[in-house]
Parts: C-alpha cells; sequence; structure tokens
C-alpha cells in the first residue's frame, strides 16, 4: 500500500498536483483506480498537445526551408490551371477573329527614287552551271581545278573508295565537252582525246591518291565573244600517268609520282572547255615568284602560245 501511494504522489506531483487529503484517505482500490483516470486524462492532453507542436513545427519548417504547399493548396492551384487550359482556345479564336478582320497591312517597298539617300549595292553575278554560256575560259579552268584538287584518301574501303572517284570524275567532266582534246603545242598532235580523256583522268586520281595538288601560279585571259582562252603557268604535285606509249587508263603500269611544271592554254566554246594545248614550262617562267606581265611576255614559251592564239583568233589583236 505504501509503494502506491508513493506512486500516487510521484503522479500528482509530475501533474503539478498535490495530494488531496480525500484522496490520501481512499482506499488502496479508489487510488488505483484515480490514478488510471488520471493516467488517461494525461494521454488525452498529451496528444492534443503533441498534435498542436507538430503543426507548429510543419508551419514552422515550411516558411523557412520552401517546402511544397499543403495539399489544399495544391489543389486549388490545379483547379486554376484547368480553368486557364479551358480559356486557352476561347482565347485563341477570339485573336484569330480579330486578325481576319483586321489583316496586318505590308509595309510599301521603298525604291531608289524614293530613297535616294540610300546607297546602291552591288549586283553579284549567280554563279553559272556547267555548260552555260556565262562560263567563260578562266571560270571553267578555276572549276575544273577544285574538282581535280578533291582529295580521296587511299585507305578507305574498295568500294567506297570507287563510288568516291567517279564522283569525283564526274565532277570534273562537267567542264569539258566530250570531244575534248589535249594536244602539244609544239608538234600539234593530239595527245588525247574523247573517251581517252575520261579513262586519262580516272587513272590519275585513282593512282595519284589525296596527296595530288594542281595549281595555276601565272595567267593571262584574253577576252572575247566565245571562244574564250586562258594561259596557265601550272604546278602539279604527286602527278601519276600511265607509263608513256600504253593506254592512258594505266592497265599497264604507271610512273612514279613526280611535280610538273606546265603551261596550259584552255580554249572554251558554249560553256565547256573544248580543248587544251599543252607545253612543258622548262624554264620554270611559272615558279619564278616574282616575275611579273612584262617579264613573261617577252620569254620564247610565251611567244609561242601568243602565236597560236593569233592562229586561233585569225587576228594580230589578241584583246
Amino acid at each position: 500500500q505504501k509503494s502506491i501511494c508513493d506512486t500516487l504522489c510521484i503522479a500528482m506531483k509530475r501533474r503539478n498536483r498535490s495530494p488531496s487529503p480525500l484522496t490520501v484517505d481512499l482506499p488502496t482500490e479508489g487510488q488505483l483506480a484515480l490514478l488510471q483516470v488520471d493516467y488517461e486524462v494525461m494521454k488525452v492532453e498529451n496528444a492534443e498537445l503533441r498534435k498542436r507542436l507538430l503543426k507548429a513545427l510543419r508551419a514552422l519548417s515550411t516558411a523557412r526551408s520552401g517546402q511544397a504547399p499543403s495539399k489544399k493548396q495544391r489543389v486549388e492551384e490545379k483547379e486554376k490551371e484547368k480553368k486557364k487550359e479551358k480559356e486557352k482556345p476561347k482565347e485563341k479564336a477570339k485573336e484569330a477573329k480579330a486578325k481576319d478582320k483586321d489583316p496586318p497591312r505590308e509595309k510599301p517597298k521603298e525604291t531608289e527614287r524614293e530613297r535616294p539617300d540610300k546607297p546602291q549595292q552591288p549586283q553579284v553575278q549567280e554563279e553559272s552551271e556547267p555548260g552555260e554560256p556565262g562560263m567563260n575560259a578562266v571560270m571553267l579552268a578555276n572549276a575544273q581545278m577544285e574538282a581535280y584538287n578533291e582529295p580521296i584518301a587511299a585507305d578507305l574501303p574498295k568500294e567506297q573508295r570507287s563510288k568516291m572517284l567517279e564522283e569525283k570524275l564526274k565532277r570534273f567532266m562537267d567542264y569539258f565537252q566530250e570531244n575534248v582534246q589535249i594536244m602539244d603545242l609544239k608538234s600539234g598532235g593530239v595527245i588525247v582525246k574523247g573517251k581517252m580523256f575520261a579513262k586519262r583522268f580516272g587513272c590519275v586520281f585513282r593512282e595519284s591518291g589525296e596527296e595530288l595538288q594542281g595549281q595555276s601560279t601565272k595567267r593571262f585571259y584574253f577576252d572575247s565573244i566565245s571562244p574564250t582562252y586562258c594561259l596557265d603557268f601550272e604546278f602539279h604535285e604527286h602527278l601519276v600517268t600511265a607509263q608513256p606509249g600504253t593506254p592512258p587508263d594505266g592497265r599497264l603500269g604507271v610512273r612514279e609520282p613526280r611535280s610538273e611544271r606546265l603551261v596550259v592554254l584552255y580554249e572554251e566554246k558554249d560553256g565547256k572547255i573544248s580543248r587544251m594545248w599543252l607545253r612543258p614550262d622548262a624554264e620554270n617562267v611559272g615558279g619564278n615568284p616574282t616575275a611579273e606581265e612584262k617579264d613573261i611576255m617577252p620569254t620564247e614559251i610565251y611567244k609561242d602560245f601568243e602565236a597560236k592564239l593569233k592562229e586561233l583568233k585569225g587576228t594580230e589583236d589578241l584583246g
């Protein structure tokens, strides 16, 4: 009994209560019953206090860390978004209706007469396609050299490389007539012509590889109504051709890669290269970086080509 009373007194003290004389005078069973009631009351109070404390802590945590809004707030936000989505089609329909009623007016174009202070822009001539009358000898010489210099690696798979070589040759041949001729300036003889021309350069592209390069180091252009003429001093690197006296396609063997300086006279007819006259630049006139027009024109090699041009044009005036 004494231990029960002690326990009751401790419970009362924890609740800041003093044991009533009435409770002390109660028998042990009554005191136990009263203690049980008091315990249940404390549980209810503690639960309520704990609930309020958790609510306050959650509110404080949300305010400090910026956590997501409550479930109620999220529901309200979703309702607002749904309402906006429903209203969007109506707004778009109103805008479309307004545009139909009042279409935007185009800004009038300004003419040169209305804007005399506006500087006139130079007109750029569009690039001509191969075979068009607009392509003269200079344009064709440049275009064919660009195709000539397209690199194709030797270590590609055979089928892929063959296809690329075929496409390169086609691009190159687009700038030449079908019956094109390469002629020796000195003898006047035909070196290669027609279908053999394509086979010769097919061999050059296939065997020379990606190191093949050609460039014009000096140039003279003779302007006139078609045919037009262009005289180039050229330098070729890593050039591989068929062995002398064998078919130009290289099927009976090819020469070692070499560098070669040539002088080439291109003739343009109907927008394509029709004939070419070659002569080796043995005097290296084109390789002299300081040589100017006045230095080149008195040379023997230039005079030989000049004579050929006068013959072709039928006049002493080369333009």
